[in-house]
């Protein structure tokens, strides 16, 4: 009896320690300024200003940023280049003429007063590209650079731009148009098209540990084969620049958080502080990392015939339509997310005309254009 008694007070007592709990999320991450981008000598480059988003945000709610922020790169020979807006937080900075030999720094003024700089630093200089190759085996295209430095810094940033060609599956024998179909023997406008995008997150590669300052065969991208940026013609355009170990740590920092956070303007379990601060009131946080750098570039094209691998096999696309329950073939639904493809001569008909997706006869259903680069280095069109 009296161990009863005892279990039902422990009963109680636990459970009298057990409240509702409801995190109070908004406003737990204050508004703090994100300052996202690299003061670049010799190009023009873009400098994104916005705010950290609450946990409590919608991840699919666009990012806030400050309204009527005046935004200058200054360097100390009294040189100041402007940026100029571009929306959604976003400045132009065009420092195409700017002198290597100076100190520069960033700083933004926003529409309420507050003021925000970087320290002046001197321009690290772009690292020689000695090498930008590639490698594959049956699964992925692997590729890699070499770089020597030339400055006392011995860690680099590696970004790219990436173009690449690609072609529809087939060649389509007729068209469907006003609701019939019209013979057009290997029609191609649609068969040739060019996709292209940048790195959203850099690499970075380290001398540190090593005797000289050079980096051999870094791997810094690889691409599965089955990947439809290998079905042509690829192209990749390095960009290197040699960094700080300070800005190297923050740059290892935020990588170690965009796996489950996303991007800069995410909150963070830890704070990502960087080299930006606001002269107005010294204590508030600003997020954001800024270096001073000059870029080196190399390109190199890959012919990927005998890389590329058909992820499924493109005649197992292709289909002959069926009719419904009272033997009608709608071809204007059916058009509006597949093509025709081949027909059997004499003439096509409801039931002698293959079909298949509109990537298979459309390059521009895989999300490139028809716009050929100017320097592409063959006629396709």
């Amino acid at each position: 009896m009296k161990k009863t008694i005892l279990y039902i007070l422990l009963a109680m007592a636990v459970s009298a320690c057990i409240y509702p709990y409801e995190a109070e999320l908004e406003g737990e991450v204050p508004e703090r300024l994100v300052v996202s981008g690299d003061i670049l000598i010799g190009e023009e480059f873009r400098i994104d200003l916005g705010y950290v988003m609450p946990l409590s945000a919608d991840v699919n709610k666009t990012r806030s940023a400050p309204s009527d922020a005046v935004l200058t790169v200054e360097n100390d020979r009294g040189k100041s280049f402007p940026g100029q807006p571009v929306g959604d937080g976003g400045f132009l900075v065009d420092m195409t003429s700017a002198p290597d030999a100076a100190r520069y720094r960033l700083n933004v003024r926003l529409a309420d007063g507050r003021e925000y700089s970087t320290p002046w630093e001197s321009v690290n200089q772009a690292p020689i590209i000695t090498g930008l190759s590639y490698d594959y085996d049956d699964d992925y295209l692997y590729l890699t650079c070499s770089l020597n430095g030339r400055d006392s810094n011995r860690n680099y940033r590696l970004d790219y731009d990436e173009v690449w060609e690609y072609h529809a599956h087939f060649m389509p024998d007729l068209i469907y148009e006003d609701g019939k179909y019209e013979i057009k023997n290997r029609f191609k406008d649609y068969y040739y098209c060019w996709n292209s995008r940048s790195s959203t997150e850099p690499y970075i590669a380290s001398a540190e540990s090593l005797s000289k300052n050079r980096v051999k065969d870094c791997n810094f991208l690889s691409i599965k084969c089955t990947d439809d940026r290998l079905n042509q013609l690829y192209s990749i355009q390095l960009k290197a620049s040699s960094i700080t170990s300070a800005a190297k740590v923050y740059l290892e920092h935020l990588h170690s958080l965009s796996g489950s956070t996303g991007d800069l303007f995410t909150p963070t379990p830890s704070e990502m502080r960087g080299n930006v601060s606001c002269t107005t009131n010294p204590d508030e946080q600003v997020v954001g990392y800024v270096s001073v750098c000059r870029r080196a570039f190399k390109r190199i094209f890959i012919n990927t015939e005998n890389i590329y691998r058909y992820p499924v096999n493109p005649e197992s696309l292709l289909f002959y339509p069926e009719p419904d329950e009272e033997g009608n073939y709608n071809l204007e639904g059916l058009f509006k997310y597949c093509s025709p493809v081949f027909f059997e001569p004499p003439v096509p008909t409801a039931t002698n005309v293959q079909w298949g997706l509109k990537r298979c006869v459309d390059c521009r259903a895989w999300g490139g254009t028809k716009t050929k680069p100017e320097w592409w280095p063959n006629d396709d069109e």
